[in-house]
């Protein structure tokens, strides 16, 4: 039971055909939650039921149960890596100092951040959520299921499905139109619109929803970046390649007379680029992770307390910890990962910027659907262009031109197309219902004033 939960968990990330409220950014936040998740789930199974760490001393105390209590020790208290070319402590107060200072315990923590990181990564993909079923006015999601399940019916179900999804379209924008009567407020509001646009935040003016899709996607690029510093605080890295906490008196070499020896770095900061451009450097120049202590695979552990007849021992082990060969490859690829996810969603909010707030854009984008269905010619009169110019501005406005994108982007552009020529069609023959309706109410009122002509006794 437990497992088929769990199947149909990753089953319904099917990216290939999933249809939501969303763009390739999007996606790929979702698809990161998803990474996070595989990743917390296997680094605990090797953690907590596999060999995640084992340690060795050379002379160790009698004892059946001895090698147990010595390999949770150094794992619940942490261990100590030291260089290839660094002299081993040899007083207390070395290992103390060392201990420290140099003491990691990351490890242990790693599938606690991991599931962190996977919640914070889900977190923007709930706020959009929210913001659909809450300020949307209807069920975003269901429009565009509705739209895609259109897009693939045939010719018969597909004109009803079309007509049905504008409809719901239309009963969208037109719950969102401001009913109230004209205040000095609203005009202000209005007044305010017209000149900033898509600053201005109204669901009465049109621009509510796509001001919180863009909200998001600052979200997403926010979280990315704080998880980025996250990870690099959690491992404790530093801008110059070393992992741990430093000081002045560590990590120096000795040679045979136990002299200091200064050991140049040349090209090693590199300015705070980060932890992944600094592991590709070191690649580069063929430095192994016993140099740069990052992920350390072998680490000593000083076990204190041993008292044995009466007098107490202190034991220096060595462990080794294969978990970190594991976490060294799990967040080398999620920082290049989440650099690349920066980008992508970087590059989607300039996009979507460009499409919502220059104006032009947002009417050649529904113009060409209409060109597509042959109602909107090149060689329009201006009669019909401002009347689409209308459509567009005053009708669709802002949300409604977004909702448009959200379906070309998720259920194609085909049925788009039909949906918008529906909308088109059923606001001009609105339109024209309401200007009969004007007209006839002017020659009504016309014949009344000549029935009874007024009087000037």
């Amino acid at each position: 039971m437990v497992a088929k939960d769990f199947i149909d968990l990753f089953a319904k990330f099917n990216y290939a055909n999933r249809v939501a409220v969303e763009d390739f950014s999007d996606r790929i936040n979702l698809f990161t939650v998803v990474l996070f998740l595989i990743a917390c789930i296997i680094v605990s199974a090797k953690q907590y039921f596999l060999n995640s760490i084992s340690c060795y001393i050379a002379v160790k105390p009698t004892g059946d149960n001895y090698n147990n209590y010595l390999t949770d020790y150094c794992w619940v208290h942490g261990t100590i890596p030291l260089r290839a070319d660094e002299r081993m402590p040899q007083t207390p107060s070395e290992w103390d100092e060392y201990d420290r200072i140099r003491r990691i315990t990351y490890y242990q923590w790693v599938p606690f951040v991991l599931g962190l990181q996977c919640i914070l990564f889900y977190i923007p993909h709930i706020a959009w959520q929210a913001v659909c079923a809450q300020r949307s006015g209807g069920d975003l999601f269901a429009l565009v299921k509705s739209a895609a399940e259109a897009a693939t019916s045939e010719r018969g179900a597909r004109e009803k499905q079309v007509k049905r999804v504008a409809e719901f379209l239309e009963d969208m924008i037109d719950g969102q139109r401001d009913c109230h009567r004209p205040s000095a407020r609203r005009r202000l509001e209005h007044r305010a619109y017209e000149m900033c646009g898509i600053c201005v935040v109204s669901k009465r003016l049109g621009t509510c929803l796509v001001f919180s899709y863009l909200l998001v996607k600052v979200l997403t690029i926010v979280n990315a970046i704080l998880q980025v510093y996250l990870i690099q605080r959690f491992l404790g890295f530093y801008a110059d390649g070393s992992s741990g906490h430093k000081s002045m008196e560590l990590g120096k070499t000795y040679d045979s007379d136990g002299a200091v020896v200064v050991v140049p770095n040349e090209n090693e900061n590199l300015n705070g680029f980060g932890f992944g451009l600094t592991v590709a450097n070191h690649i580069r120049q063929g430095r192994d992770w016993p140099e740069t202590i990052l992920f350390p695979r072998v680490a000593y552990c000083r076990v204190p307390g041993i008292r044995l007849v009466g007098v107490e021992n202190t034991y220096t082990a060595q462990c080794a910890l294969p978990i970190n060969m594991l976490n060294e490859k799990i967040y080398i690829f999620f920082w290049f990962w989440i650099m690349f996810l920066i980008g992508a969603c970087v590059l989607s909010l300039c996009i979507w910027l460009v499409r919502m707030v220059i104006a032009p854009r947002r009417k050649d984008f529904i113009k060409r659907f209409l060109r597509i269905k042959g109602v909107l010619s090149r060689q329009g009169t201006q009669i019909v262009r401002a009347d689409l110019d209308d459509f567009i501005d005053v009708y669709l406005r802002r949300d409604g031109v977004f909702l448009v994108r959200m379906l070309a982007l998720n259920a194609g552009e085909v049925i788009t197309a039909e949906i918008v020529t529906v909308l088109y069609n059923n606001y001009v023959k609105h339109i024209e219902e309401h200007e009969a309706t004007s007209s006839v109410e002017d020659e009504k009122a016309a014949l009344a004033s000549k029935e009874n002509p007024p009087s000037y006794v």
